[in-house]
């Protein structure tokens, strides 16, 4: 770039410069028309500051807001030709802000059809369905506390990629393995590789709507996360029989080969730092180099940012952010409810512990569709939830997390009654039927209760949801080791019906939580750092 292009985009008059550093506090400095800053933290630098969108607009809105943005560069005096507000324009880019180095930092304009919000709707919810489809298959591990972070640091795309693909090569010396460490080496090796969309599916519900028009999607995700694992018992009984179980491992390389092809051809790069950052290379290109970045390209530019900030989010959200502690608390302790009655299953319906005494494994494992049909249930459920959650906003006149719980006031106690039913109607001679109804309402109060936590960290974490899920999914993955290796031993000393009836009252410690949630979460939400200083800004 010549001097005389760069002295021509020099601006006038001083220049105001708001940093925002990652405890939330803002300190606004004022220097000579150099450009030079003090103070820099490297988390975000506006020069002036753009207004901030409403989470709760309308279309008409976010076009004035569109103008609102470009006044704003213009506002800026950055002495930018026509010819590059022309490229800007027809990038749908505009220029937030200029560094202390010069460069121009650049936003997407409302209505940029390249910002995966501003996709057609079938487009959205099919790759909601990938991601959540891929959530379903798996199994969990540490993984989502580094793959999560990864993913908004280098994109979502490229994570699923090599992990998808790790996770379905290793599938192969599972189904030849010939002894135990080989099976579990791999099933290891499979489980950090193989979580990302554990958390990462939340992230993309994120990149893909708003705040207010995510409730369908994350319902959709919340069903995935509630319905994976026992589906994928009532399927795989009958293979596991008939045909052994090394088949299961062919069975599932099939499939996850086929995700693999589909996710290789079919899902696109869905975060909007990445994809803003691509833009501005364009840009750049289209303006002889002149030095129009994403935000993201110049924190990239410092390798140390990676382990520093990047990796460590997780653990900074679960161990500092109370929503994300409590939530994380939550989730585990209703996830410890599912994996321990998950033993009841075969103790009930099976033999060797006072059961219907049933001998087909395959016949066994379709009861554990209860909890099936018990989310979709609670799915259907998603439209008058939204509807109470869009009416206490426009109360508001803003976004209103907590109105995420209102369905959990009333549902989450289905847990512990369901949990008491399937107890005392689990004796041989009461009909099959009886506990199936029982463990379906429990079903249903589970996966209420997982949608408004999934919401609930979506809303209040946005941009880096993905990071604070992959804390919540830790703590339950820690259950989901520890609670089985124990869950046996307790329905074979104590009894079907004094195991359930047991965690039928451990389940009633949650029926509270919502009410605490829905009344007081505003005053947890402003006692966590980055939710608090965030929160709506986006």
């Amino acid at each position: 770039m010549s001097q005389s292009q760069r002295s021509s985009l020099t601006a006038t008059g001083p220049i105001t410069t708001s940093i925002k550093p990652e405890n939330g506090h803002k300190a606004t400095h004022t220097t000579p028309a150099t450009g030079q800053v003090t103070g820099h933290d490297n988390l975000e630098l506006g020069i002036g500051s753009a207004p901030s969108p409403s989470p709760h607009r309308g279309a008409g809105e976010k076009q004035h807001h569109s103008h609102d943005l470009v006044e704003h560069q213009n506002s800026l005096n950055l002495g930018l030709s026509k010819e590059v507000e022309g490229v800007l324009k027809d990038n749908w880019a505009f220029v937030k802000s200029r560094d202390e180095h010069g460069n121009y930092l650049i936003k997407s304009l409302p209505g940029d059809p390249g910002n995966p919000r501003s996709w057609k709707n079938w487009k959205r919810y099919s790759l909601v369905g990938l991601a959540s489809l891929l959530n379903n298959l798996l199994g969990f591990a540490v993984g989502p506390m580094f793959l999560a972070p990864l993913s908004e640091y280098w994109g979502r795309r490229p994570v699923y990629l090599v992990s998808w693909t790790i996770f379905t090569i290793f599938q192969i010396p599972l189904a030849l393995a010939q002894n135990l460490a080989t099976v579990l080496v791999c099933r290891f090796i499979q489980g950090v590789a193989g979580s990302t969309p554990l958390a990462n599916t939340g992230g993309v519900v994120h990149d893909l709507f708003g705040v207010d028009e995510g409730a369908l999607a994350v319902g959709i995700y919340a069903l995935s996360s509630a319905d994976g694992p026992p589906l994928g018992n009532a399927l795989s009984g009958f293979l596991a029989q008939e045909q052994g179980w090394r088949w299961l491992f062919w069975a599932y390389l099939i499939i996850f080969g086929f995700f693999l092809f589909i996710i290789f051809f079919f899902l696109p790069e869905t975060r909007d730092t990445i994809i803003l950052s691509r833009k501005s290379a364009k840009i750049r290109q289209e303006t002889k180099d002149m030095p129009f970045f994403a935000e993201h390209e110049l924190v990239k530019k410092d390798p140390s940012h990676l382990y520093k900030v990047t990796i460590v989010r997780p653990f900074k959200f679960l161990f500092t952010e109370p929503i994300t502690y409590l939530c994380a608390g939550i989730n585990g302790f209703a996830f410890g409810m599912i994996f321990l009655s998950n033993e009841a299953f075969p103790l009930v319906f099976g033999g060797g512990n006072g059961g219907h005494g049933w001998t087909h494994s395959g016949v066994v494992n379709l009861t554990f569709l209860a909890y099936v049909v018990g989310a979709f249930l609670g799915f259907a459920l998603t439209p008058l939830q939204d509807a109470k959650y869009q009416a206490a906003c426009r109360r508001r006149g803003f976004s209103d997390p907590e109105a995420r719980w209102w369905s959990a006031l009333w549902a989450t106690p289905f847990m512990p009654i369901g949990l008491m039913i399937a107890a005392w109607t689990s004796y041989a001679h009461v009909p099959w039927i009886a506990p199936i109804i029982g463990l379906t309402l429990f079903g249903f109060g589970f996966y209420i209760i997982l949608a408004a936590i999934l919401n609930y960290v979506v809303d209040g974490y946005g941009h880096y949801s993905a990071s604070a899920l992959g804390g919540v999914v830790f703590v339950r993955n820690i259950v989901g080791a520890i609670f089985p290796l124990f869950a046996r031993q307790m329905f074979v000393g104590m009894g079907n019906q004094w195991a359930l009836f047991l965690l039928s009252m451990l389940s009633i410690g949650l029926v509270p939580i919502p009410f605490y949630l829905y009344y007081r979460g505003k005053t947890v939400r402003e006692k966590s750092p980055y939710c608090a200083t965030h929160f709506g800004k986006e």
